[in-house]
């Protein structure tokens, strides 16, 4: 299409319903406190998900290799993890 051409409205109409679908697809994020965050690096660790690296003082995400010394850091990067794997 041309500069001056414009997109037919059955067209524009069906670009919008699959840009709202994708976005009710999408997870919402959460803001997660602390203690919840210890709560799932407690799961995760149980699950086998994360291991403990004592020498470097970090928490190892297994299923990705990604290394992270912040509890929270490493809850929302699951989050985005498992997300992305839903997709």
């Amino acid at each position: 299409m041309g500069p001056t051409e414009t997109v037919p409205d059955y067209e524009r109409f069906e670009r919008e319903q699959i840009a709202q679908d994708r976005d009710r697809q999408r997870p919402d994020t959460v803001e997660i406190d602390e203690p919840r965050g210890r709560e799932v690096v407690t799961s995760l660790l149980n699950e086998g998900v994360v291991e403990p690296i004592p020498e470097q003082n970090v928490l190892q995400h297994v299923p990705s290799g990604q290394c992270f010394d912040s509890d929270m850091a490493l809850v929302y990067f699951h989050k985005g993890w498992e997300a992305r794997g839903e997709e």
